[in-house]
């Protein structure tokens, strides 16, 4: 087999490969630091304007999320708030660093959880002392956080467990496991932003080659769309206490009574 570009830099000398990738990944974290350090000291007036600094500052490829981010933000209203993210983002939309400057800037509490270490030690350092940083599976921790009484909470995202579009079920599975989880931490009022659940295939980006036709021939064959909260969205759907209030490519949810 011809190998080309970097595999054949690092079967032909792969100590040399090393060092340039340890090079590149020490430039890459100085250069978020560096944002990061510059971010912590801007103030916001608004959720609006700390998501746009957001965006501008992190987001390059994923601003299909954009609109049920600002919706989840702007119904929090600039308030202080108690936020639990599943799926610690140190990438794509870098939802973690858009959580802790919320508590930062306006006050609350924030639980991020993922079951790789690897996210948290990336941001590890650049978080403010509102946010902590949890390692374990995120359906046994929100169990803890229940039993531990920190709720109600305010805002919950749910983006753990990476979705294949040609085999959807276990990360809409996983979603489902987790919405039944965060049940005892709800209160009228409280929202659920889903990420990787377009309403449908029109919403998917062809970021990686074949997606929005997998999510397409999908649908054709299971008759819904695929994505993390697609069992979620169905079990909303025969209840009257969940209200949805926005479905692009995530979708958010309030509790009402």
């Amino acid at each position: 087999m011809l190998l080309t570009g970097r595999m054949w830099v690092y079967t032909r000398f792969p100590r040399t490969y090393r060092s340039i990738h340890r090079a590149r990944l020490a430039a890459r974290n100085g250069r978020e630091r560096r944002l990061a350090v510059a971010m912590q000291q801007r103030t916001f007036e608004s959720p609006e304007a700390l998501l746009e600094a957001h965006f501008d500052a992190w987001v390059d490829d994923y601003q299909n999320t954009r609109p049920g981010f600002l919706l989840a933000l702007q119904l929090l209203g600039g308030r202080p708030a108690r936020i639990v993210e599943t799926g610690t983002s140190a990438w794509g939309t870098d939802s973690t660093r858009l959580f802790d400057a919320y508590v930062r800037v306006f006050g609350g509490e924030f639980w991020s959880i993922d079951i790789r270490k690897e996210p948290g030690d990336r941001l590890r350092g650049t978080m403010s002392d509102r946010t902590r940083l949890l390692v374990g599976d995120s359906v046994e921790v929100i169990n803890q956080l229940a039993l531990q009484d920190v709720g109600p909470i305010d805002l919950f995202y749910l983006d753990s467990y990476d979705l294949d579009w040609n085999n959807p079920v276990p990360a809409a599975s996983h979603g489902l496991a987790e919405w039944n989880a965060l049940q005892p931490l709800t209160a009228v009022g409280t929202l659920v932003l889903v990420d990787d659940t377009p309403e449908s295939p029109e919403w998917v980006p062809d970021m990686k080659q074949g997606w929005h036709d997998s999510s397409q021939r999908w649908l054709v064959q299971n008759g819904y769309v695929p994505g993390k909260g697609a069992f979620i969205d169905r079990s909303v759907q025969s209840g009257g206490t969940v209200v949805k209030l926005w479905h692009g490519y995530n979708v958010l949810y309030q509790f009402q009574s």
